[in-house]
């Protein structure tokens, strides 16, 4: 059976989303193939699948963390509450139907082969599964019948990480009581214990630490520390929820609905440094923000009775009378329009009158729309602007007037425009970074203010380094040998562990072994590569032991093969820096009779430089352009030589090849983008590590990759 994992914890909100993000991210870095799992989950943010199914959030941020694009079978069972007492079912991906809690308990058991068959369909394309609990296994009026705690663990002969949160107070009573509930085959499942979102100095807590594991026998495997990551959240303890102050000079209010759903569409809203994100639940708090919005809602009827009734629908219509720019998303842009007809009882039945600052009304029906789009913004203020995201809805909204706010790739119309109010289906849509640019330009524009040269990242970008910050702070913390020990035995197994390797010394068996290591690695993950680029991939796995490059390394134009070719024909290869120009291997070009070359401290580079207040970097890629036409060009350094290197494929420059992979933190993966766009455009071959990972050291090894197959050395 595959290795696993479960995190579960002695309450709603311990950390165990996080955790298990940290744990993808962490195994995936120690190159393992790794997917999450949570065989049921209950939250009202939700994402949809590229095939078009529907899946929790949380899993989606874990998946990411994985490196793996999300899948349903990690999340097979979802429960949207559409009430206090009831939820819509949603089975591997599929609306199975609304049921109060009541009915459901009494049916969850017949999801157990659905729930299984997932499992073990990702546990057989997986070196390990990281699972989710949900709750806490404490909760012995559910016990019967538990799909998700200790009966998932049961099932799948999981080991457990019980984790508490020492935030909320009572962490020792919390870890001892849930351990003391448990049965004793339950508790036996119990690898160790983690204190969760500590502050302050460990050393305090040691004397408690002692104790614990002495009333419970069972270790304590880490204290992990507060880590303020901006990680999407999943549900309504959401600590963003609470924030009630905006900043200047942007004020954007989003209105905390009863049943708010996906409102992790509004995280990049926050990263900007124009925009003051508040969130807001009455009238009093409304104020007078810029940018008022209303977010999905799993009741949409009912959400928009609960402001009539508070004021706040009253409230908003002023304000967008006088000015105020409105924006409805999914049900708050059903919401915004004339009216709400139910024919079917989806929500509430019958009709309700809606805020009418859209020209649209809106029938629900039993058909869910789910799928991803991309589209360009047609809305005046944001037009022009490119966005993706992904609709679930229930029911359609007829527009009768105003303009589209989008016009989808397909050429369909979407969402509804007129004055200051904007209503689209799309989540999702600010999670490029784009459009929370021109959102923040347009605003700070109408207030009669300079725009704010701050850029946005991309949503997914500024995740994983999110994602990397958590992991390196859950990594220091716990007792990851004793967690890698649990999984190579399984929790009911006494089998030893691995032995482990032999020392070796002599170089040439350490390569070999290296490239022994990676290519089951590479297997393991389903790569399949044409053998020059896959000899390239390994090559850069083996100089970085990151196994991330399977994703990030991008092949443009036959690449590996038009570099082979110019290599064997005696090609120029140019770099931009000594670093990688030293590392090349010499004897491999000897017998290409190809010619190395670094410009970058050249004189008249370093003087060019100088006197026109640019990079050398960039007057080195001019000179080497101009000194060495079609040559390979091997930028592992800075992003400057990309840029510059760009502007001159646009007037005619053409090299053999295009190595693109500096490192680090400033116009890194723009420049990169753009430098794959141009050569995709123009026809010349690429190679590119996308994102923020690369350097000298990566470049070398590219080249040295398509050196030593040039030579027919293996790889």
């Amino acid at each position: 059976m595959t290795r696993c994992i479960m995190v579960q914890g002695t309450m709603s909100g311990a950390g165990k989303s996080l955790l298990v993000t940290a744990l993808c991210r962490i195994l995936r870095q120690d190159g393992l193939s790794v997917a999450p799992f949570k065989s049921q989950n209950m939250a009202l943010n939700s994402y949809v699948t590229s095939d078009g199914l529907e899946m929790g959030r949380a899993q989606v941020v874990q998946a990411q963390a994985a490196g793996i694009e999300p899948d349903v079978r990690m999340n097979p069972i979802l429960l949207k509450p559409s009430s206090d007492v009831g939820s819509q079912l949603i089975v591997c991906g599929e609306v199975r139907g609304h049921y109060d809690a009541k009915t459901y308990f009494s049916l969850k058991h017949t999801f157990v082969p659905e729930i299984m068959a997932a499992y073990e369909s990702l546990a057989r394309e997986y070196d390990v599964i990281v699972i989710e609990g949900a709750g806490s296994p404490a909760e012995i009026n559910l016990r019967d019948g538990d799909i998700v705690n200790m009966g998932l663990a049961e099932l799948v002969d999981a080991p457990v990480l019980l984790v508490g949160d020492i935030d909320r107070g009572g962490v020792f009573a919390q870890l001892q009581g849930t351990l003391a509930l448990l049965r004793p085959d339950e508790r036996s499942r119990v690898i160790g214990t983690v204190i969760n979102k500590f502050r302050g100095d460990v050393a305090l807590l040691q004397p408690g630490l002692a104790q614990l594991e002495e009333l419970t026998s069972i270790p304590v495997l880490g204290v992990v520390p507060y880590v303020r990551a901006e990680i999407d959240d999943e549900d309504s303890l959401s600590e963003r929820l609470h924030r009630t102050e905006g900043h200047r000079p942007i004020d954007v209010a989003a209105i905390r609905l009863p049943r708010i759903a996906n409102f992790t569409d509004f995280a990049p809203l926050e990263r900007h440094a124009a925009l003051g994100m508040r969130y807001v639940s009455d009238r009093a708090s409304l104020g007078e923000p810029d940018l008022i919005i209303i977010p999905g809602t799993k009741s949409t009827m009912d959400d928009l009775l609960w402001m009539r009734q508070n004021g706040l629908e009253m409230a908003i219509r002023r304000l967008c009378d006088s000015g105020t720019v409105v924006l409805g998303i999914c049900g708050g842009y059903q919401m915004m329009g004339m009216r709400l007809i139910d024919p079917d009882g989806v929500e509430r039945g019958g009709e309700l009158a809606g805020m009418a600052l859209l020209p649209c009304e809106t029938t629900f029906s039993t058909q869910k729309t789910r799928t991803r789009v991309r589209a360009r913004i047609v809305a005046d203020g944001l037009a022009d602007t490119a966005v993706q995201g992904y609709e679930i809805h229930m029911g359609r909204t007829q527009r009768s007037g105003g303009t589209p706010f989008a016009r989808l790739d397909s050429g369909d119309d979407e969402g509804c425009a007129t004055g200051c109010a904007l209503g689209t289906y799309l989540h999702g849509l600010f999670d490029t970074g784009e459009a929370v640019d021109a959102l923040a330009r347009w605003l700070l524009t109408r207030k009669g203010l300079s725009p704010d040269e701050a850029r946005t990242l991309d949503h997914a970008t500024y995740q994983d380094q999110q994602i990397d910050l958590l992991a390196d702070a859950v990594r220091a913390a716990l007792d990851m040998e004793a967690i890698y020990r649990a999984m190579q035995m399984g929790a009911s197994s006494a089998a030893p562990t691995t032995p482990p390797e032999p020392r070796i010394t002599e170089p040439t068996q350490i390569e070999a072994r290296s490239m022994q290591i990676i290519e089951a690695g590479l297997r393991a993950r389903g790569v399949s590569l044409p053998t020059e680029e896959l000899a390239v991939l390994q090559r850069v796995i083996h100089t970085t032991a990151d196994f991330d490059y399977v994703d990030n390394l991008v092949f443009a134009g036959d690449a590996a093969r038009a570099g082979i070719a110019a290599l064997a024909r005696g090609c120029t290869i140019v770099t931009d820096t000594h670093m990688a120009e030293a590392g090349i291997s010499k004897p491999a070009l000897a017998r290409l009779g190809a010619e190395l070359r670094c410009f970058v401290t050249d004189a008249d580079v370093v003087d060019a430089a100088r006197a026109t207040h640019e990079t050398r970097a960039t007057m080195a890629m001019r000179k080497a352009l101009a000194s060495c036409p079609g040559a390979i060009l091997a930028v592992g350094n800075a992003p400057t030589a990309l840029f510059e290197l760009c502007a001159q494929l646009r007037t005619g420059a053409r090299p053999a090849l295009v190595i693109g992979v500096p490192v680090g933190f400033v116009n890194v993966v723009e420049a990169k983008d753009e430098v794959l766009a141009c050569c995709r455009e123009f026809g010349i071959p690429a190679i590119v590590a996308r994102g923020r990972k690369g350097g000298s050291t990566v470049a070398t090894s590219i080249v040295n990759a398509l050196a030593y197959a040039a030579t027919g050395r293996r790889v």
